[in-house]
C-alpha cells in the first residue's frame, strides 16, 4: 500500500502544476501575438502624406522684418497679427483704433483672398490691443467683415504695447479652407 503524499510534497505539486499552467498560458498569449501582428502587417494602412508648411507673405518687407504673414498646412490656415499698415510697412490710421482696425482687417482680408477664403472660413480670432475701452467702442466695425450669425471664437487682450508704439490694434485668424 501506497502512503499519502505528505503536505509539503502537495505544495511543490500545486506549486509545479501552476508554474506550468503560467508558462503555457505565455507560450499560448505569445503565439497570439505574434499572429496578430502577423495580421497587423498585411492590414497596415499607409502612412498619412507628410504635412506641407506653405509660408505667405503679404508684402516685401516681412521677410526682411522676420516674419510671414500665413502659413498654411493641409487647409489650416494660420494668419500672423495683422496690423494698420501699409504696403510698405509703415503706420496706418495713428490715434484712431477704428481706422487701424480696418486697416488690420483689409490685410487679413486680402491674405484670406490669397488663399481663395473670405472671412466665413476664420474660426479663430484673437486681437491684442493697447486700449480696451476703444476697442470696445469700435467692436460693431467686425460686423463689416463676419457675419453676426457666424461669429468666429474670439479673445479680446490687452497689452502693455504693440511692435510699434504708434499701433493700437493687431487681429490674428485662424481659418479652415474650403
Amino acid at each position: 500500500m501506497q502512503k499519502p503524499p505528505s503536505t509539503a510534497s502537495r505544495r511543490e505539486g500545486r506549486a509545479l502544476a501552476q508554474r506550468a499552467a503560467r508558462i503555457t498560458l505565455l507560450a499560448l498569449g505569445s503565439v497570439l501575438l505574434l499572429g496578430l501582428a502577423a495580421c497587423d502587417k498585411e492590414h497596415e494602412p499607409e502612412a498619412p502624406p507628410p504635412r506641407v508648411k506653405q509660408v505667405f507673405h503679404l508684402n516685401a518687407y516681412e521677410k526682411d522684418f522676420g516674419y510671414s504673414q500665413a502659413v498654411l498646412i493641409d487647409k489650416t490656415l494660420y494668419v500672423s497679427g495683422s496690423v494698420a499698415a501699409d504696403d510698405e510697412g509703415r503706420l496706418v490710421s495713428p490715434g484712431d483704433m477704428a481706422g487701424q482696425m480696418r486697416a488690420a482687417y483689409s490685410n487679413i482680408q486680402r491674405t484670406l483672398a490669397a488663399h481663395g477664403a473670405d472671412f466665413n472660413e476664420v474660426v479663430k480670432e484673437t486681437i491684442y490691443t493697447t486700449d480696451m475701452d476703444a476697442l470696445l467702442k469700435a467692436s460693431d466695425l467686425r460686423f463689416e467683415y463676419y457675419d453676426k450669425e457666424r461669429l468666429p471664437t474670439t479673445s479680446w487682450v490687452q497689452v502693455q504695447r504693440l511692435v510699434d508704439p504708434g499701433f493700437l490694434v493687431e487681429i490674428e485668424v485662424v481659418a479652415e479652407l474650403p
